[in-house]
């Protein structure tokens, strides 16, 4: 069956999962296939857009915090001999700041720059790194430049959380920009090299290491959460096949008679309550038991999978259908009354015939016949079980009648006579 390929394709898919979350427990890195670690910096490249997305006014309250705390602080801290130069690049480094911000937000958000998010986000850090560099270290106060060693190191870290790009990606780009900046620097102005280098590149591969644990967390999030997705999905098969097998009998695929109780239930009710008219039929395999005795079970199984086939697609699809016993059938056919009852009646009937089925020990014909019983409900006062036994009595009388055939009881009639 399908759900028995899907279920086992399911528990394949679960070991392997448990297998990686094994390798990942034991060892730090890639041990996701190709395809799986794709889709894992994909979903973190996406969270991390949504966090920008969605966390714009904290970012700004953030930002301005930041802001009220240094432009003061810088003000007193520079040296007045430079407070001009140094204190409007103090001013130019936070408006740089802002303004790498909000274009990352902006990639973030547009609906026709969001695909070129992660290009972004590289860029933005390349820039930030390089142009920081340049507006702190070009600075003349002595304080100034030890605060800026800082301010660096806290950009690295946070763009490699922040911008949820692979940490060796985000490693080639911070050390790029390293290099560039101490180019442009020795260029620019008298620096310590060594010094400038050790902060640069340190602080990106701080930033690295820092990432590779948060994420090396994140894949084993990711892992239990494909796991539990997977199990759900198990559980949902079980209970969907076991509410089946609960409702459906086991041979012929149709509804057994627990369902049929439940839908008796449900057809007399509304019938009662629409004053419309609610056909019962009982349908029987003629000398099903010879059947039995001379071709097997087997061959008496499949007639009777055969039968209830022929009979659900003889019917409408508001009609119901339910194996009642071994080889008995039952079908309710709402808002249908004695014509229509018997149309259908002879549709199935025909339908039986037509299958043409060798029954050597049969005692009216030479093939697999059918004996149907019928009577309709037009909201008389009985109960369904009054109801049922009537169904039954027609067809008791069309057995009586010398079997293969279809009988009518009128449920006035029974009532008159009793």
């Amino acid at each position: 069956m399908e759900y028995k390929y899907h279920l086992a394709k399911l528990q394949y898919d679960k070991e392997k999962v448990e297998e990686l979350i094994a390798q990942q427990s034991s060892s730090i890195g890639r041990v996701f296939p190709q395809k799986m670690e794709h889709e894992f910096w994909q979903k973190n490249l996406e969270r991390a857009r949504k966090h920008i997305e969605r966390n714009l006014w904290s970012g700004v309250l953030v930002y301005f915090l930041f802001v009220v705390v240094m432009v003061p602080t810088d003000y007193w801290i520079v040296d007045p001999n430079y407070f001009k130069h140094d204190f409007s690049q103090c001013l130019l480094g936070l408006l740089n700041g802002a303004m790498s911000l909000l274009g990352l937000y902006f990639f973030s958000t547009q609906k026709k720059l969001k695909p070129y998010f992660k290009i972004a986000s590289m860029v933005v850090f390349f820039w930030t790194i390089v142009s920081m560099s340049w507006l702190t270290f070009t600075v003349q106060t002595e304080d100034l430049k030890h605060q800026a060693l800082v301010i660096i190191c806290v950009i690295y870290i946070l763009a490699y959380i922040l911008t949820g790009i692979r940490p060796l990606h985000m490693l080639a780009i911070g050390v790029l920009a390293a290099i560039c900046s101490v180019v442009i620097l020795v260029l620019s102005i008298e620096i310590n090299i060594l010094l400038l280098a050790r902060v640069l590149i340190g602080a990106s591969f701080l930033g690295f290491v820092i990432s590779h644990m948060i994420f090396a967390r994140e894949r084993m999030i990711y892992l239990y959460t494909a796991r539990a997705k997977i199990s759900e999905q198990i559980h949902r098969i079980h209970n969907t096949e076991l509410l089946h097998l609960s409702q459906h009998d086991e041979l012929t695929q149709i509804s057994n008679r627990r369902t049929f109780d439940e839908m008796l239930h449900n057809f007399y009710t509304q019938s009662r309550a629409d004053e419309s008219p609610l056909a019962v039929l009982f349908i029987d395999v003629d000398h099903f038991k010879n059947y039995n005795d001379f071709y097997g079970h087997q061959k008496g199984d499949d007639v009777i999978s055969a039968i209830a086939l022929n009979i659900k697609n003889a019917i409408r699809h508001m009609d119901f259908v339910a194996r009642y016993g071994g080889e008995e059938f039952v079908v309710l056919l709402p808002e249908t009354d004695a014509h229509g009852a018997y149309a259908v009646a002879s549709n199935i009937y025909k339908a039986i015939d037509r299958l043409e089925i060798p029954h050597e020990k049969s005692l009216v014909s030479n093939r697999i016949t059918i004996s149907l019983g019928i009577t309709v409900y037009r909201g008389e006062e009985m109960s369904q079980d009054d109801l049922l036994s009537i169904a039954d009595q027609a067809l008791y009388r069309a057995k009586q009648l010398g079997r293969n055939q279809i009988y009518y009881q009128s449920i006035r009639s029974v009532t008159l006579t009793s």
